[in-house]
């Protein structure tokens, strides 16, 4: 088998793993008792907090767990836009968000009398900072954009963000940073809040965490404890959420050999590509991050090539995958291309440490193979 689709999830890491079913089976009680056991959990629950706080170097902050990205991105953007509201009812997002902030935001347009500007994306990819500063004004209450693209892995400059955000120290800002944790560096405090899953990481699925400044306390989506300062009630997680400091630590020890790794796949991928323009279209052209190569196929439907490629047991990504069973076009691709037929008919490669040049060899092969056969002239 060969497995492309790491920007989707990762295979869970060996130590990670261990680690967990330790905990599963010493510290199995409920970190909201009152006794000895209940407390050391809590103890151990809280140290995990210290750690992910310190290797994100995020000062004056707080660790609420969360089942992922998704939540923390439905809690960051509903939450505090519940919260502060009283500051403004306008929020920024870029034009190719994650759909969990999409969709947080379609709820908040329609229910809550929220206006929504989306930042566009260059024809070449790259958030576009000019539209962003015509958009901010005293009515600003949240900004929400991805450290890095979840479908054609462009990178945006957090710190730009915050910088363009000086004349307006109400404005929350968050970051979705999903797709760069453990692969690129970024800001450590240009945003006020960060989300991220441990599932991308080599972590555990249903495991992830929103990072928020101490003063900042979204208003709960769901009601009925005081667990995570009553921001995210419920009976927690204990072991997943004591093992995802693990998960971040040993994530961003290998971010250098990880990135090394992934480049010299990524570069000869590109350079197949790029040698057949007749066939594909290159959509990830940013390249800072190599960890997602996007394309979309001219002679041929994805559909097509997707089912061929899994025929065969290589396994590759289209759009988002909390988009995919829509069949929807990649909203991001489209965001960069205005092209629909481009959109609905891409495909993307993400690489993780499993991964070998043997593999994007045999990939490149199988692919010409695949258009040769199905493929129009």
């Amino acid at each position: 088998m060969i497995y492309f689709d790491n920007a989707s999830t990762t295979k869970i890491h060996p130590e990670v793993l261990r680690t967990y079913i330790e905990i599963l089976e010493k510290y199995y009680g409920n970190p909201s008792g009152m006794h000895t056991f209940a407390r050391e959990i809590a103890r151990l629950q809280d140290k995990s907090r210290e750690e992910i706080l310190r290797m994100f170097k995020f000062r004056d902050g707080k660790v609420i767990f969360t089942s992922g990205a998704t939540e923390a991105n439905n809690i960051a953007l509903i939450g505090l836009y519940e919260a502060y509201k009283n500051r403004g009812n306008e929020i920024i997002i870029s034009d190719y968000e994650h759909p969990s902030v999409r969709a947080a935001c379609e709820y908040l347009e329609k229910e809550r009398g929220a206006i929504i500007h989306k930042v566009p994306i260059r024809f070449k990819g790259g958030f576009d900072f000019d539209v962003f500063k015509s958009l901010l004004n005293d009515k600003t209450v949240l900004v929400s954009v991805m450290a890095v693209n979840n479908e054609v892995g462009d990178v945006i400059d957090l710190g730009e963000i915050r910088a363009c955000l000086k004349k307006y120290p109400k404005v929350i800002f968050h970051t979705d940073v999903t797709q760069a944790l453990g692969k690129l560096d970024f800001h450590p405090n240009a945003a006020d809040a960060y989300s991220f899953s441990a599932h991308k990481i080599g972590g555990l699925k249903g495991s992830g965490a929103l990072l928020l400044r101490k003063n900042l306390k979204p208003k709960p989506l769901v009601y009925g404890g005081s667990q995570e300062e009553g921001i995210r009630p419920g009976t927690h997680n204990a072991p997943a959420n004591i093992v995802l400091a693990k998960t971040v630590r040993i994530a961003e020890g290998n971010m250098d050999k990880f990135y090394d790794h992934s480049y010299r796949l990524a570069l000869k991928l590109h350079n197949f590509l790029a040698t057949h323009k007749d066939l594909f279209i290159i959509n990830s052209v940013g390249g800072s991050n190599p960890y997602i190569v996007n394309f979309s196929l001219k002679t041929i439907k994805a559909s097509i090539v997707l089912n061929a490629l899994e025929s065969r047991d290589i396994y590759v990504g289209t759009t988002s995958s909390c988009s995919a069973k829509l069949h929807a076009m990649s909203k991001s691709v489209y965001a960069i291309s205005q092209d629909e037929e481009r959109a609905s008919n891409s495909i993307r490669v993400s690489f993780g440490m499993e991964n070998t040049l043997e593999e994007v060899e045999i990939f490149c092969n199988t692919l010409t193979e695949i258009i040769k056969e199905y493929g129009r002239e």
